[in-house]
C-alpha cells in the first residue's frame, strides 16, 4: 500500500489506475501522476477539473471551432 502525498489515506495504486482508466480513459492515472503517489480520490478531482475546463473552452469557442 502507498500513502497519498495530498490526503495522507493508504491505497493500492492499481486501484487507483483502473479507476481512472475507467472513468477518464487508460493511462490517465499514470499521465496526471507518473510518481503513482495519490490515491484516485484526489487525482479524481484534480483530472475532473481538468475536464470541465476544457468542456468550458469547447462551449466558448462556438459551434466554428473543430477540436481536432
Amino acid at each position: 500500500m502507498t500513502t497519498c502525498i495530498c490526503c495522507g489515506r493508504e491505497f493500492d495504486v492499481s486501484y487507483a489506475r483502473r479507476s481512472l482508466g475507467r472513468r477518464y480513459g487508460a493511462g490517465t492515472y499514470d499521465d496526471y501522476c507518473p510518481e503513482a503517489n495519490e490515491c484516485e480520490i484526489c487525482l479524481s478531482e484534480e483530472v475532473g477539473a481538468d475536464y470541465s475546463a476544457g468542456a468550458a473552452l469547447i462551449e466558448l469557442m462556438g459551434t466554428g471551432w473543430d477540436p481536432d
